[in-house]
């Protein structure tokens, strides 16, 4: 009787756990060990390198917004893809800056001899977020 309440207690614990590590937002952030001013300057640098088209840019707020089209390359689909519309935000944090990223998705899709975009929201695709602020943080320390 008290190993089943104590693993009844167990499995609670273990998803509650896991519900609290789903609101973890650290992956959409990364620090830097340079001023605000040059990693502003970096980040423009990498958006034009990566060829991502950038759309908004105000230094003195620290804010870029820039697009990119990912297109799907499986057998099945018919040029449908994905736009990732990227918010970056830089803020100075004591010596180092952070920049954060969020990610708005849009899926393009085919249908009735006419494409269009599905809303999908902001992404919580940790996969994509690591790396694109991978990329960004290998670029910056070159």
């Amino acid at each position: 009787m008290r190993v089943k309440s104590f693993l009844a207690a167990l499995v609670i614990l273990l998803g509650v756990n896991v519900a609290f590590a789903q609101d973890d937002k650290s992956y959409k952030m990364i620090s830097l060990a340079i001023e605000k001013e040059l990693a502003f300057d970096k980040l423009i640098d990498f958006l034009q390198e990566e060829e991502l088209f950038i759309l908004s840019v105000d230094k003195q707020a620290g804010f870029i917004q820039a697009k990119v089209f990912v297109e799907d390359k499986s057998f099945f689909s018919s040029k449908n893809g994905v736009r990732r519309t990227m918010n970056f935000i830089i803020r100075p944090k004591g010596e180092q800056t952070n920049v954060t990223l969020n990610i708005y998705v849009e899926e393009q899709r085919f249908k009735a001899s006419s494409y269009y975009y599905e809303d999908q929201g902001i992404s919580k695709d940790v996969a994509v977020y690591k790396d694109i602020l991978g990329k960004l943080q290998l670029s910056m320390e070159q």
